[in-house]
């Protein structure tokens, strides 16, 4: 398969049902839902383009915060995350946010988001770092500044 064989793109329907049912298919239990930005990756090898990736961006008023990037578990590490996030960075000019897993900061480094002292977030941010943390989670806060 090559790049060309998938489509990136901002999800334009008027629900989530499918996002949700590619979470659920990778065993994420959250889902997408209210004013969310999602964005996703189609495999369009087949009659019917199937749905292997997907992004969810929370809104905030001056800033988003990322949540939720999965790739099917079958097609990683052939860059199609990398691409998604490119997806997402030609489409968004504010801000960007994430706590990804520790073992996850090569692969956001490389898409050019920077480690943030979680005093540097928006108030709201820190508290979700927070109680993200005070669960045990082992997550960093990076950033991607336009």
């Amino acid at each position: 398969m090559t790049q060309s064989n998938f489509l990136f793109e901002l999800w334009q329907q008027p629900n989530f049902r499918a996002v949700n049912k590619f979470y659920r298919s990778q065993k994420h239990k959250g889902s997408a839902s209210g004013e969310e930005q999602v964005f996703v990756v189609w495999d369009t090898t087949e009659t019917e383009n199937t749905l292997v990736g997907a992004v969810r961006l929370v809104p905030y008023e001056d800033y988003f915060w990322l949540r939720s990037l999965y790739i099917h578990e079958d097609l990683r590490g052939k860059g199609l995350g990398h691409q998604l996030l490119r997806t997402v960075q030609s489409h968004i000019s504010l801000p960007i946010h994430c706590f990804p897993y520790t073992h996850l900061k090569s692969f956001y480094s490389k898409a050019g988001y920077v480690d943030t002292p979680t005093a540097e977030l928006p108030i709201s941010l820190q508290q979700l770092y927070e109680r993200y943390s005070n669960k045990g989670e082992t997550l960093l806060s990076m950033s991607l500044f336009p």
